[in-house]
């Protein structure tokens, strides 16, 4: 689906200050940056910052797409291939082999800040409960259905990413994916 004009500048704007809140954090640290400087780095209003992000964490949690009112997920989920579903979002965010995308620069903060840390886990729990619900749909019972979703997000998704920033990013984080998912489908 093409984006309009609009969400293209939207879309824009949004990624512009996630990497300049990046730039910043970098430079001074997380807890050493406001909102505001942010937003007055980004050429944008706080008021902007707030309505995209809500607050510093939401830089970490808050879907781009979804700002702009499209979910692109939506497209590459398969509940009868969730391996490939997860391979085709992450690849989606974008290559980490790429350090500068905003995604996985920002991975340091969600690895070592505690209140971004415990957004992403948020976030996490509210995709793995949209999982469990689109599982249950399909006729998934109760347990079988959330711990799959958990097993996903937290166990193979998140699990991956701290394994990958621990081993200081040295191969694609889709290896880490590939590794996690033998867990989970039994194939070496």
């Amino acid at each position: 689906m093409a984006l309009t004009l609009r969400q293209r500048n939207r879309l824009s704007a949004i990624h512009r200050i996630m990497d300049t809140a990046i730039d910043l954090f970098d430079q001074r640290g997380y807890s050493g940056v406001t909102i505001e400087e942010i937003a007055a780095a980004s050429g944008v209003s706080p008021r902007t910052f707030y309505r995209y992000f809500g607050t510093k964490e939401g830089l970490f949690t808050a879907d781009p797409y979804a700002a702009v009112g499209v979910d692109l997920y939506t497209d590459q989920l398969d509940l009868d291939d969730l391996p490939g579903s997860l391979r085709r979002v992450i690849a989606l965010i974008g290559a980490p082999e790429g350090e500068d995308h905003t995604a996985w620069r920002g991975m340091r903060y969600v690895m070592e800040e505690p209140s971004v840390r415990a957004a992403v886990y948020a976030s996490l729990d509210r995709e793995a409960d949209r999982l469990t619900a689109l599982l249950r749909e399909r006729g998934a019972g109760p347990a079988k259905a959330r711990v799959t979703a958990r097993a996903y997000w937290f166990g193979v998704y998140f699990g991956s990413l701290e394994q990958w920033h621990l081993d200081g990013r040295t191969r694609p984080v889709l290896d880490y994916v590939d590794e996690a998912l033998t867990v989970l489908t039994g194939q070496a």
